[in-house]
């Protein structure tokens, strides 16, 4: 009897075994298997997508992403908080890029028909004694006379004032102001963080210095 029950035991796992090798464990609509005998190669599904969704982001910026903190207004105040940053172990690069964020007003007598008209404005400025002005000798204002660019706007209604009362029209023009700015650099991805204590302590002397992400230069 026991015989019977051993070949009916042996028979099972026989055919258990042939039925599982003849199945196609490919479902209709998938790219690939998994293979699960390695448990290390398992991760959460929204880690996954998060890990896509960086790398990605990563492509779109042209490689790896950095931390920068600035803009700093001068190369003094970027190399003073580069040290302070140094003394927390974290080394950075400094960037010197150029801001033109800024508006200004530009003062201007308007283009006229030719240099030569152009010069009887200037003749007359001169013989009132007005300063600071010069001939714009090409581009879309040729021949006009700018009479300077103000960063505040006030500053820039006195002048225009100041032409209208010695009988020029001069006309006023909003226009960038580009200036240099110094931003610090560093891996995102460092071993080497600082907090937002510290960010937050070189604000109080940096009022406009902020962190940002963006790509690495």
């Amino acid at each position: 009897m026991k015989w019977i029950i051993y070949f009916l035991l042996i028979f099972n796992i026989g055919f258990a075994a042939w039925h599982f090798r003849g199945l196609d464990t490919r479902e209709d609509g998938a790219t690939g298997v998994i293979d699960v005998r390695n448990e290390s190669q398992l991760i959460l599904l929204a880690e996954y997508y998060q890990q896509q969704k960086q790398k990605k982001l990563n492509q779109s910026l042209g490689g790896k992403l950095c931390y920068s903190l600035g803009p700093f207004s001068n190369k003094a105040e970027s190399e003073k908080t580069q040290i302070l940053l140094k003394q927390h172990n974290l080394e950075t690069k400094q960037l010197r890029l150029r801001d033109t964020s800024r508006s200004g007003f530009w003062v201007i007598l308007p283009a006229s028909e030719s240099r030569a008209a152009a010069n009887k404005h200037i003749k007359q400025l001169k013989k009132l004694k007005v300063n600071d002005y010069f001939l714009v000798a090409t581009g879309s204002h040729e021949n006009a006379v700018s009479l300077g660019v103000y960063s505040q706007k006030k500053l820039a209604r006195r002048r225009v004032d100041e032409m209208i009362r010695l009988g020029f029209i001069p006309r006023m023009e909003s226009v960038a102001l580009p200036r240099k700015v110094y931003w610090l650099n560093w891996y995102k991805n460092s071993k080497i963080q600082i907090n937002d204590e510290i960010i937050a302590n070189i604000k109080k002397q940096y009022p406009h210095v902020s962190r940002i992400e963006r790509s690495c230069k």
